[in-house]
């Protein structure tokens, strides 16, 4: 093996590990009194500024641009806005790593894991690299849905989670693993890949989170509508395996966990109830604060100054449960302006892209395009910026400049 083709191994390891762990350190990963978050951060370090240095010059489209200038302003206008509203008073002055407040965790770990992991994915990555990232990831989607069995059999009550992430998070994963399986070019097997599906489908339901559910449900629907002539056997053949799969051991678990009862609240109490009606408020606090704050009130800060705006029923949520509002109350109108361009230009090019190679059998555009649809109205529905980081990193994916296609098919 080359040194090259090692070192692109060795990245792709470390980044997919701190993209699925997503901070820079995690405790979580040191046992037997060894620090393995922290060999695994230098490692991904290393790499990443090998390859980060490795980029001679950056080519520029109208939509990285508009992405870079996102991640740029993003980057300048935290430390402004923290000075402005005095962000040291709520804890700044504690400088250890597990001490630091939430929205200094947010900011560190955005600008060292999604923002150089996207610049590598944009001008280092080719058809083979980012096949590779997308096997990675589903080999961890796999992993994590094993551990939520195990979960399942345990004591256990309530949504479903696994090694200390939340519901929602452990939902996109689901998610992505589905997609993966539903477009991932040439992939054998059809009918364990369609088991698969039913099995990745009861662990998100398993969840609870209506988020990662309706999005999946947003991104299935539109190929769908896209595909019907191709693609109506396919859906009743997933249904029929579901339907089976429901009625073995872990299906029964699942049931009896509460968690459907939870995702068709909205139509038993009319979306008035718990979640639904807290993000409701979330995004009438949100407005509030863009009027009186049109230029932003800095990272972390969203809770704090919501609160401030309003004495009764005050909020114990860190962040409004929606990327635009949390990027336009933090950051200010400029960036929630420059993300709204930022995702219809991808939607656009995204588009263009799968139906120019729709011929193409290994394109991986249709896994790229319903994966960038499934994040989006998931970060739109629930989660943080951090939460986030595998939305930017599917836009990343999308404005590569060489097509996503075996080079003998180009």
């Amino acid at each position: 093996m080359k040194i090259k083709d090692f070192l692109s191994l060795v990245y792709l390891f470390s980044a997919c590990a701190m993209l699925s762990i997503g901070r820079i350190y995690d405790e979580r990963l040191d046992f037997f009194d060894i620090r393995f978050s922290l060999l695994l951060t230098i490692i991904y370090f290393i790499s990443t500024f090998v390859f980060l240095l490795s980029i001679r010059k950056l080519k520029f489209t109208k939509t990285k641009l508009t992405f870079l200038l996102l991640y740029l302003y993003i980057i300048v206008v935290t430390p402004i806005l923290w000075i402005v509203f005095e962000y040291g008073e709520y804890g700044f002055h504690k400088i250890t790593y597990e001490y630091m407040e939430y929205g200094v965790l947010k900011y560190v770990n955005f600008i060292f894991i999604v923002i150089p992991t996207s610049i590598i994915v944009l001008e280092k990555f080719n058809y083979s690299n980012v096949l590779n990232l997308f096997k990675i990831l589903f080999y961890l989607s796999v992993v994590l849905a094993v551990a939520g069995v195990n979960e399942l059999y345990s004591d256990f009550e309530g949504r479903l989670s696994v090694f200390g992430g939340g519901p929602i998070i452990f939902g996109r994963w689901m998610g992505l693993a589905i997609l993966f399986m539903f477009f991932y070019p040439k992939l054998k097997f059809k009918y364990i890949r369609i088991i698969l599906i039913a099995f990745f489908a009861l662990m998100l339901i398993a969840t609870g989170s209506r988020g990662p559910i309706f999005s999946l449900l947003i991104s299935l629907i539109i190929y769908f509508i896209l595909n019907f002539s191709k693609a109506y056997y396919k859906l009743f053949l997933a249904l029929s395996i579901f339907s089976v799969v429901i009625v073995t051991p872990i299906g029964n678990k699942v049931m009896k966990l509460g968690s459907v009862d939870r995702i068709l609240m909205n139509i038993q109490y009319g979306g008035t109830k718990k979640s639904t009606g807290a993000r409701v408020d979330f995004v009438d606090r949100s407005v509030k604060l863009i009027k009186e704050y049109p230029f932003g009130v800095g990272c972390g800060n969203w809770q704090t100054q919501a609160n401030k705006n309003t004495n009764k029923h005050l909020m114990v949520h860190s962040y409004p449960h929606n990327i635009f509002f949390e990027i336009t109350t933090e950051y200010g109108i400029l960036a929630g302006i420059l993300f709204l361009i930022l995702v219809l230009q991808v939607f656009y090019l995204s588009f263009n892209k799968l139906y120019k190679f729709r011929k193409n059998i290994s394109s991986l555009y249709p896994l790229l395009f319903y994966s960038f649809i499934f994040f989006f109205v998931s970060t739109m529905l629930s989660g943080d910026l951090g939460d986030s980081r595998m939305f930017f990193i599917i836009i990343s994916m999308l404005l590569i400049n060489k097509p996503l296609i075996k080079k003998e098919n180009v």
